[in-house]
């Protein structure tokens, strides 16, 4: 299952599920009126691995997927919040890295991308965290590096418009390994 975290007009969501037809993906969204927008329009296209749903990422997403249940989570382009005092609301944060540790399956991939650097730089200093390390993330790029690579080919409406300007996309990719011990790993030759 692929889940795209915070879907907006869901244009990923759509894209994954028309390459991928019998895998399943989610689009879960804050904005209810959005959710139905996404619902209808998946109906009316006739797709039957598409789900939507209302999900508020930093309350709820703990109840949304059993254990070991998500192949990748895609955060694509979360809103900044600039201001000190609005950066509590940033998405990226420990609690959603303990859900999602719990929620993917072995070898699961948590795929990130902004077009803000700060905002990308931010979500690999709670990734690259010893608590989140301990968790079974690992960058797949390596320790503090950005990755080029797109898992899945297929950009949202936010990146096409990003590539469009001809400004770059930071994008972030971590590997969920139950087992992984970054201590050892950071030892290892």
């Amino acid at each position: 299952m692929e889940v795209e975290l915070g879907c907006a007009d869901a244009q990923f969501a759509f894209d994954l599920a028309r390459r991928w037809p019998a895998r399943p993906v989610v689009g879960l969204e804050i904005r209810d009126k959005v959710v139905a927008i996404n619902r209808d329009k998946a109906a009316r296209e006739g797709f039957e691995n598409l789900y939507f749903g209302y999900v508020n990422l930093n309350v709820d997403l703990d109840r949304v997927f059993e254990a070991d249940q998500v192949t990748r989570f895609h955060l694509l382009f979360p809103d900044p919040w600039f201001k000190v005092r609005h950066q509590k609301r940033r998405v990226a944060d420990e609690l959603l890295c303990e859900t999602m540790a719990h929620q993917l399956k072995q070898g699961g991939e948590v795929h990130i991308a902004s077009d803000v650097f700060e905002i990308a730089l931010d979500a690999m200093e709670v990734f690259e965290s010893p608590r989140v390390e301990a968790m079974g993330f690992r960058n797949l790029a390596g320790a503090w590096k950005f990755s080029r690579e797109n898992p899945t080919g297929i950009a949202s409406k936010r990146e096409d418009t990003t590539l469009a300007r001809g400004q770059r996309v930071w994008r972030l990719r971590y590997v969920f390994e139950k087992n992984y011990d970054a201590r050892a790993a950071a030892v290892s030759p």
